[in-house]
């Protein structure tokens, strides 16, 4: 592993940061609809051991932003485990719910709630000002668990468990992707997000350089109209490839201002650049080709992503699963594998014994994944300097076209630490 690596424990964390910042839009997948299929939801097998609580942590309630989707998604999947999986270890899962209202004050406040309610683990839908509720947690032995670590303090917490890699991993899942491609440069052009910039400069470039290509960053304020200056500058070195990291409404302006500059090359776009606002304002020739990373697959045939569907019309019949809804139950459900996939050795399902558990969780199924596995023994994105665990690297692709989405594919962005 390179020496860069040692160095950027402080970086990464802003990884879910720029996400957030990035992707606060409709992927373009669909609600759920009357043909789901509910019968993938399996036999019924209730939790019948005594209540065990879990900490719900999501932003939502404020004033600038909100997502209480997310945390209905995480709701379904507890209701889906307490009705057909056993619920955890055994016990019927209950839900204390706090919402992050992306203040510092209310998520202190949440942190001291799950004390006093004495939550076995606090699981994170999605999380504004965490870092103002992990120290809480960290001094009372509670494990978090959340999609990606969005601040340094759950970095630095080895009771912390990740069930995303991120927008680091983005980057890392691209550089591989580039390199397979037998592409020499690549300009991304990107938010003009301070956040964005960081992880860039300080990571990003250095991932794709291991692999034999050249990283170059071009960016555009969030509401530039007409993006047509930044583009051709980016064309200016004429890339192999455009990488194209935005919130929906910048998508638009980038992929516009590519088309109509005619820009021939291929393109890397994350999943708020093919929302259906964005596919019909560009048209899809803008799109043509493109290559879309996410970080989990909740549309389409795969028995994850049926069985996903099922649970949201099961249990969350009026919530949308598009969006960002399907992190809140990817970090749920994986939580509840990774504990009932192990035993409670103990006896008593405590914050201790959550984490002991966890750590032996090996090659699970992961939620959403694709039919790709989980573990959380430091094997998957290990990442010198961060006592955090990252139990996935997988991102998935998925190539547009004229007639749409094509085939999802696997791609590893742990690849991108073997160089």
């Amino acid at each position: 592993m390179s020496n860069a690596w040692k160095r950027m424990g402080g970086a990464i964390a802003l990884s879910m940061v720029a996400v957030f910042a990035a992707a606060c839009g409709d992927d373009g997948s669909s609600s759920s609809s009357p043909s789901v299929d509910l019968s993938v939801l399996g036999k019924a097998n209730p939790a019948t051991g005594s209540p065990v609580k879990v900490g719900l942590f999501n932003v939502e309630g404020g004033s600038s932003v909100s997502l209480p989707e997310v945390g209905d998604a995480s709701q379904a999947a507890v209701d889906y485990a307490n009705g057909h999986l056993g619920g955890l270890d055994g016990h019927k899962i209950e839900v204390v719910r706090c919402g992050d209202k992306a203040d510092g004050a209310s998520s202190a406040a949440c942190a001291n709630e799950f004390v006093r309610e004495g939550v076995v683990a606090v699981v994170s839908g999605l999380s504004a000002t965490a870092d103002q509720a992990v120290p809480v947690l960290q001094g009372a032995g509670i494990p978090w668990i959340s999609m990606s670590a969005s601040a340094p303090t759950e970095l630095a917490d080895d009771n912390a468990f990740f069930f995303g890699s991120g927008f680091v991993g983005t980057l890392a899942a691209q550089a591989v992707y580039s390199a397979d491609q037998g592409w020499k440069t690549v300009t991304l052009i990107g938010t003009e997000n301070p956040q964005v910039v960081s992880a860039v400069n300080s990571i990003g470039k250095k991932l794709f350089e291991d692999h034999g290509v050249k990283l170059n960053l071009v960016t555009v304020p969030s509401g530039t109209p007409d993006a047509s200056s930044q583009v051709a500058a980016a064309l200016h070195t004429n890339p192999d490839a455009l990488d194209i990291i935005g919130e929906a409404p910048l998508c638009q302006t980038i992929l516009s201002a590519a088309s109509n500059a005619g820009a021939s090359q291929a393109k890397m776009l994350i999943s708020t650049c093919v929302t259906d606002e964005v596919k019909a304002a560009v048209g899809e020739s803008a799109i043509e080709g493109a290559v879309v990373f996410d970080n989990y697959v909740a549309t389409g045939d795969s028995e994850e992503a049926k069985l996903y569907q099922a649970v949201m019309k099961q249990y969350a019949p009026d919530t949308s699963t598009a969006g960002l809804t399907p992190n809140g139950y990817r970090t749920m459900l994986g939580f509840i594998r990774g504990v009932d996939a192990g035993e409670i050795k103990t006896g008593n399902v405590t914050p201790a014994a959550i984490s002991q558990t966890l750590r032996g969780a090996v090659d699970v199924p992961l939620p959403i994944g694709l039919g790709a596995t989980f573990s959380c023994d430091k094997t998957q994105f290990p990442l010198e300097g961060v006592k955090g665990t990252f139990c996935t690297s997988k991102q998935f692709t998925t190539t547009y076209s004229a007639k749409g989405p094509g085939s999802p594919r696997v791609v590893d962005a742990a690849g991108a630490l073997s160089r």
